[in-house]
């Protein structure tokens, strides 16, 4: 379902595709049959020249529909394996200031979080830098969760007050946390020893995603308030593209 929501208009052109290229592979087969008949001297069969002018016809309209096909089959493989990514996502827990544990999955519609996943310096420098606009953060919803990946003996710096426990959760069963990281992490080809972060939109999907520091304050200017929706298709999160 939320393959076809995100790109609604994929399965028609693959049939259109598919059965624009067996078409033109059944006019290749008969066009090339056609031109051998009349090599071998059979006088019933179409000129030459007609037929081998329709072999280079069919050819390259199976080819090029073949193509399109085979582009939005990949395309299609990409979008499911991300959702797949972004389902098991929203299956990790975390703990909220209240003490409560959730899902990713039940803070949709509720929150924007953003990962920051390194060492402990690197989620300290993360948290320190989100502090200088921690105000339009949380009017954006934004709930940081800083996961450490260097082992049991490094932690970060403790909320400081209540704003911050509110700014901030913990993750729960973090080996599950840090097994999805590692993962997208070698999908991305980034080095085992970098420091990450990973933004979700409000409806779960991955909005941004890279290496260092979250750029905060530009999510502080492009994120709408929590208490507004932009739109339809806007994912509560300011408008995006639908995949094609």
């Amino acid at each position: 379902m939320r393959s076809e929501a995100q790109a609604p208009f994929r399965t028609a052109r693959m049939f259109v595709f598919g059965a624009f290229a067996a078409n033109a592979a059944l006019g290749l087969s008969i066009a090339t049959l056609q031109a051998v008949t009349k090599a071998l001297g059979a006088p019933s069969a179409p000129p030459l020249d007609q037929s081998l002018q329709n072999i280079g016809i069919d050819l390259g309209a199976a080819l090029f529909f073949g193509y399109l096909y085979k582009k939005d089959a990949e395309n299609r493989e990409k979008q499911m394996a991300r959702i797949s990514r972004e389902e098991r996502l929203s299956a990790l827990k975390c703990e909220l200031s209240s003490g409560k544990v959730v899902s990713l999955f039940d803070l949709r519609g509720f929150s924007r979080v953003v990962i920051a996943a390194g060492d402990a310096d690197y989620c300290n420098a993360s948290i320190a830098a989100a502090e200088a606009v921690k105000d339009p953060l949380l009017e954006r919803g934004v709930l940081v969760i800083p996961l450490v990946l260097g082992g049991a003996a490094e932690s970060v710096d403790a909320p400081d007050d209540a704003t911050d426990r509110r700014f901030r959760a913990t993750p729960v069963y973090t080996d599950k946390w840090v097994k999805w990281i590692d993962e997208q992490k070698r999908e991305a080809k980034v080095a085992a020893g970098k420091g990450v972060y990973v933004g979700l939109r409000m409806d779960g999907r991955v909005r941004s995603s890279g290496v260092g520091t979250p750029p905060w304050e530009k999510f502080a200017k492009e994120l709408p308030p929590a208490d507004k929706w932009g739109g339809f298709l806007d994912g509560f999160d300011g408008r995006v593209g639908v995949d094609t």
